[in-house]
């Protein structure tokens, strides 16, 4: 599949584009409103939530019909989408920024958070999509679906590295070493952070239902598509019928007649 003669999918990053141009405006109205930058650090945190779909476009455009990618590129674009994807679902602890500043303005900034959210969530959702359908029709259904498990694993711990040790898609170039022994120390005696399991379980099963649910309203368009489908009026198909009668009586033999 060609990713940019892809109609649906130009539609659906417009909506993106537009939906976090909207998110955008309501943080620089806040600002205008209060006089305060509070909270315009969401606007970065969207801004990482694009590039694993940008990437994930890449690396759909590069396994289009047709082409051969080189292996050693798609597992580097695959690494980079891997580690940037956390940004997307990270964006849904953001809540935890809300404070009572009066009704009013709570009542705005809950509704501003959410927008980023749910922005952030819908990027993650086609990003992964664009990913799953690859993976699937290359190793199979079963295999699509367990890469989608542990990317919610995975994108789990990676909120939680995000939220509480603080550490950043880009400290994996920046910091390796640190940021190696921070996941080693974890590795070693997991029970031993029991906060980190938690926290991970409860992301990834609300980031892997949620994307079920994506997944199944993705699928609600074939059956439309199936239910809407014209039958043949009653009026043709009686005209069909009648020509196929006068068909089969011209060329049945008269009753008396013998053959030759």
């Amino acid at each position: 599949m060609w990713m940019s003669s892809d109609r649906r999918l130009a539609r659906m990053v417009l909506v993106l584009v537009l939906a976090s141009g909207f998110c955008g405006a309501l943080a620089l109205a806040r600002m205008q409103l209060t006089g305060r930058a509070a909270l315009l650090f969401l606007g970065w945190n969207l801004m990482l939530a694009w590039v694993p779909l940008l990437v994930s476009l890449v690396i759909a455009s590069r396994h289009a019909p047709g082409r051969t990618p080189s292996r050693l590129g798609s597992v580097a674009l695959g690494g980079v989408w891997l580690a940037f994807f956390p940004n997307a679902p990270y964006l849904v602890t953001d809540l935890i920024h809300l404070r009572e500043r009066g009704f009013t303005l709570l009542l705005y900034d809950a509704m501003m958070v959410f927008a980023f959210a749910m922005t952030g969530l819908c990027i993650a959702f086609l990003s992964l999509w664009l990913i799953h359908q690859l993976v699937a029709r290359r190793a199979g259904r079963t295999v699509g679906w367990a890469f989608v498990a542990a990317v919610a694993g995975l994108s789990g711990f990676g909120v939680f590295l995000g939220r509480f040790p603080r550490w950043n898609s880009w400290d994996i170039v920046t910091r390796p070493g640190e940021l190696f022994v921070t996941l080693a120390v974890h590795a070693q005696d997991p029970l031993a952070y029991l906060l980190a399991i938690r926290m991970t379980a409860m992301m990834a099963a609300l980031f892997g239902i949620a994307y079920l649910m994506f997944f199944a309203l993705t699928s609600l368009g074939g059956v439309v598509a199936t239910a809407e489908t014209p039958a043949a009026p009653p009026a043709a198909a009686a005209v069909v019928t009648a020509v196929v009668t006068a068909d089969d009586a011209a060329t049945a033999p008269s009753v008396g007649s013998l053959p030759p």
